[in-house]
Formats: C-alpha cells, sequence, structure tokens
C-alpha cells in the first residue's frame, strides 16, 4: 500500500499544481499531459499491486504449478503488464481526481483495476 501512495503522490501533485494556477482553460496540450501522468501513475501503481494479488490468484495458483521459478517470474511479469495495459482503459477521469485526493480512493482504486483484470490476463497469458 505504501508503495501505491508513494507512486500516486505525484498524481496529486499534479492535480493540485492546475487547480493552484488557475490554469483550467489553457491549452488542450497541459490536459493531454497532466491526464498521460495521471494514467502512468495509476498503471505504476496497479502493476505493483498485481504481484500480490496475482500470488492470490485461484488460476494462477493452478496454472503455475508445474512451472520453475523463472517461468514464473517471466509469466508474473507479462501477467501484470497485462493488467497494466488494461487499467489505463477502465479509469476515468472522475476516477483519478478522488483518487489523488484521498488515499483510501487510491487504494480502492488499484484494487479495483486489478479485480477486473486479473482473471482475464492471467487466462490470456497462460493460452500463449
Amino acid at each position: 500500500m505504501k508503495k501505491l501512495a508513494a507512486v500516486l503522490a505525484p498524481l496529486t501533485l499534479v492535480l493540485s499544481a492546475c487547480a493552484a494556477t488557475g490554469t483550467t482553460g489553457t491549452a488542450p496540450s497541459t490536459a493531454t499531459t497532466s491526464n498521460s501522468l495521471a494514467m502512468m501513475a495509476v498503471k505504476v501503481g496497479v502493476q505493483a499491486t498485481c504481484v500480490t494479488e496475482l500470488n492470490n490468484n485461484t488460476y494462477w495458483k493452478t496454472g503455475s504449478k508445474l512451472l520453475t521459478e523463472t517461468q514464473k517470474s517471466e509469466l508474473q511479469t507479462e501477467v501484470c503488464s497485462c493488467v497494466g495495459e488494461k487499467a489505463t482503459t477502465s479509469v476515468t477521469a472522475t476516477d483519478l481526481v478522488v483518487a489523488a485526493m484521498d488515499k483510501t480512493s487510491q487504494a480502492n482504486l488499484a484494487a479495483k483495476i486489478v479485480t477486473n483484470t486479473l482473471n482475464a490476463c492471467v487466462v490470456e497469458t497462460l493460452k500463449n
């Protein structure tokens, strides 16, 4: 959880900087940059949460029993990368703003994203 908070802290700074300067009506590139930074922060936080959740996942436990530690590590990286990629499509701007304001919401957002995408990514990765 502390890792997630540390990763999402820059998100808070980016969003509060925009609010403090009163630049809500500036060029679209500023908003795009802020959204990109926020999405990157969410992606990194979700990937960090993914490792813990993956080790508790039923599909992962069953599918990885016959794998070596190296194979498990490689697949774990692949699965969590998939979860991180899917995170960018499942987060709304409203979710980002709420997460920026409240540490509990940050943790809840990461858990929600991982829960919604982990099983699909495990199945997708194990099929390949």
